[in-house]
């Protein structure tokens, strides 16, 4: 038996592994820097001269041994996860597969390596990727490596050596080697690129995550509003905010619990210890920081776009700040509500928040390299991954929306009428030269707070038309819904008789043939599947159930249903009890509501938001055998106040620090759940002229509401 092992030619493994392995000239010249780094270098020096590339480093240097062992031997590294200098600092090493070495290939035609390591003689490695030949040299003194690499297989003019900075600038992530690019015309010390965060300098916001086995914590430091937001913002620090969240409770109902099945918990504890800083800047229009309270319309520093993935010392393939890899835009198409808007969810763009997450090496191996090193594998562990910091800046969202919406309230107050001084110049246009200067100076005021006042009106009249195309969007899907299902309501309607009587006739027409005493018979009803009286049943208990759905949509759609008059608030609800006790066996609704109490409002409003929160218990208490619902109302201050409660299991555990976020958009615990319910009762509230004022989950499930007449 003889053991076989494969000859590759020296230009074909520089051709699949150097050419074609890094999809830019400034990867290759990155993989470089990382060999430096790795080798302990504390300066690196990269210079362009004709037609030549110089990498220059005073790092630990090879000797003959490592060369042929080492450097010659593709496919093995002799790196480990962590380097010590004399002086106890450490660096994580950034390579691992032994293939960095043929970035030379993408680069140059033909190299010369000199090299010294500390008590051996000098090496020289030259090679045209045909021949690779090794030489000792002796007049070497100082410990390091430079590579010459000649025949550059492209020309470096000064823009793509500009961009080269650049390229390095964003994706080192470290200060313990220095880096200098060197050329004819420029030296350049290569900065940090993201500099520390310093709130109303570089950034209006500084948002922190800290992730550790399942538990992600988040911190902002916030300086984007104005003190006067204080007297409508009370319970609320302006300035800084924490929260923690369990990443298992977060995720359950999303499209990560169903496809991670059985093995959520081992995934998310998987993931390893990870952190994220973020930088949020917000260009505002002076109009803007009148009516939200900003403190600013923007900052006097820039921080330079793009979220940048770094792990250890340097950033990863593809996820350099170039390309969205966290979806913030998808996010914001998704959900492109204003930080204004009632009921939606107001979403980051990908233009307003800059920063990095680091990763580690050994900590997050979850999060592995493709094999061509251009990027990560998107597995289901990166998928947690990127879900995890986008919960992170989903509650920064929570926090700058709360506090939006509360300053709003004062843009919503009208101001008593006045008699301004226009009115009178309006009516009488010679009187203007009668003014005395304390009306001639009331008057230029007026008119500069009318063009004032007509940007508002502008800038009000955009973001109600972006508010109502966020809602239509939303509502046109269930009304599109809807009408199918009351189509084919209209159509079982005249077959309804038939349907109703289905049963009785098939069961008479067997009696009258003398089948049916036969069909009884035990030994003609032990198989199910051959029970004819049970099967007959059985359907006839799905035909009611057609009926009723074919009934209930065919009134619910009636136009008397949306007209705007008095109502007697009992029997609207008792209607609505009635319903859905008639549909479902396993509930009873007590009502404690004054059969008095009279309200213009439309039918429509109470019944949107008592099926939703009725479905809502259901759905979420299904394994119950006795579901009590508890529907209280009174009027209170012009308004109807309802309160609404069951025995249930009450709310998930991740919703008991923050009840309220049950009413965002999509927001569900449930496989396949759409997570509008409630997001319809709140906006119903608001849009009646209400308001949900409290929502509990401890034991069962509460929530106390107002509505208006406004609809």
């Amino acid at each position: 038996m003889e053991v076989l092992k494969y000859i590759v030619e020296d230009s074909t493994i520089a051709e699949l592994l150097g050419v074609q392995n890094f999809s830019t000239d400034e990867a290759a010249v990155l993989e470089l820097v990382k060999n430096a780094y790795d080798a302990n270098a504390l300066n690196l020096k990269i210079k362009f001269q004709n037609n030549q590339m110089v990498i220059q480093d005073d790092g630990i240097g090879m000797n003959v041994e490592d060369i042929k062992k080492h450097w010659m031997h593709i496919g093995k590294s002799d790196k480990k996860y962590e380097i010590i200098d004399d002086n106890n600092n450490k660096r994580i090493q950034a390579g691992s597969k032994g293939v960095g070495r043929f970035a030379l290939s993408r680069l140059g035609c033909n190299i010369i390596m000199t090299t010294k390591k500390a008590d051996n003689s000098g090496v020289v490695w030259k090679t045209d990727w045909n021949t690779s030949i090794i030489d000792t040299a002796e007049n070497l003194i100082e410990n390091g490596t430079t590579i010459l690499i000649e025949n550059l297989r492209e020309r470096w003019n000064k823009k793509r050596i500009n961009n080269l900075c650049e390229y390095i600038e964003r994706t080192y992530f470290d200060d313990s080697m220095k880096i200098e690019i060197i050329t004819d015309e420029f030296n350049k010390i290569i900065p940090k690129y993201f500099p520390t965060a310093e709130i109303g300098i570089n950034c209006k916001s500084n948002l922190k995550l800290k992730y550790d086995n399942g538990i992600l914590t988040t911190i902002i430091k916030s300086d984007e509003f104005d003190r006067k937001a204080t007297k409508y913002c009370q319970g609320i620090n302006l300035n800084e905010f924490e929260s923690k969240v369990n990443v298992k409770d977060e995720l359950k109902g999303s499209y990560i619990e169903e496809v991670a099945e059985n093995d959520l918990e081992r995934i998310v504890n998987g993931i390893g210890k990870f952190s994220a800083n973020f930088y949020f800047n917000l260009l505002s229009s002076e109009l803007d920081k009148d009516k939200y309270l900003y403190k600013y319309t923007s900052t006097p520093e820039k921080i330079k776009g793009g979220i940048v993935l770094y792990r250890n010392a340097f950033s990863i393939s593809s996820y350099e700040g170039k390309k969205d890899w966290l979806g913030l835009g998808k996010r914001s198409r998704k959900s492109p509500a204003a930080a204004s808007h009632e009921t939606g969810s107001w979403r980051v763009r990908e233009n307003q928040l800059a920063g990095y997450v680091l990763i580690d090496k050994k900590k997050n191996n979850k999060l592995q390299d493709l094999a061509n090193r251009q990027g990560l594998d998107e597995n289901i562990y990166f998928q947690v991954f990127v879900e995890i910091i986008c919960m992170g800046i989903k509650e920064f969202e929570r926090y700058r929306q709360n506090i939006i919406r509360k300053i709003d309230v004062k843009n919503k107050i009208i101001s008593p009428n006045k008699s301004p001084v226009s009115d009178r110049v309006a009516k009488s246009p010679k009187s203007i030269k009668n003014l005395t200067p304390d009306e001639s100076k009331q008057l230029a005021s007026e008119i500069k707070e009318y063009k004032k006042e007509q940007k508002r009106y502008q800038k009000d009249k955009e973001e109600v038309e972006q508010k109502y195309r966020y809602d239509v969007r939303i509502l046109n899907v269930l009304a599109t819904t809807g009408l199918k299902a009351s189509s084919i309501a209209h159509e079982m309607k005249n077959n309804r008789n038939f349907i109703y009587e289905n049963y009785e006739n098939i069961v008479d027409a067997l009696k009258e043939y003398g089948m049916w005493e036969e069909l009884n018979l035990e030994e003609n009803t032990r198989k199910s599947y051959k029970n004819v009286p049970y099967l007959l049943k059985n359907g006839n208990e799905v035909e009611k159930k057609l009926l009723t759905f074919m009934d209930t949509m065919l009134e619910e759609i009636e136009k008397n249903q949306f007209e705007l008059r008095e109502r007697s608030i009992f029997d609207s609800v008792n209607a609505i009890k009635k319903v859905w006790q008639r549909d479902y066996k396993w509930i009873h609704i007590n009502l404690d509501i004054e059969e008095d109490i009279v309200y213009e409002i439309s039918e429509d409003v109470i019944q949107v938001i008592l099926d939703n929160l009725i479905l809502n218990s259901i759905q979420q208490n299904d394994e119950i055998q006795l579901l009590n619902i508890f529907i209280s109302a009174m009027k209170n201050d012009g308004k109807l106040e309802f309160e609404y409660r069951d025995n249930g299991k009450g709310l998930d555990d991740k919703y008991l620090i923050n009840p309220r976020k049950i009413l965002e958009v999509h927001e569900t615990t449930r496989k396949k759940g759409h997570g509008l319910g409630m997001w319809i009762v709140n906006n119903t509230c608001i849009m009646s002229g209400g308001e949900v004022q409290d929502i509990k989950g401890e034991k069962g499930f509460y929530i106390k509401f107002t509505l208006g007449g406004k609809i």
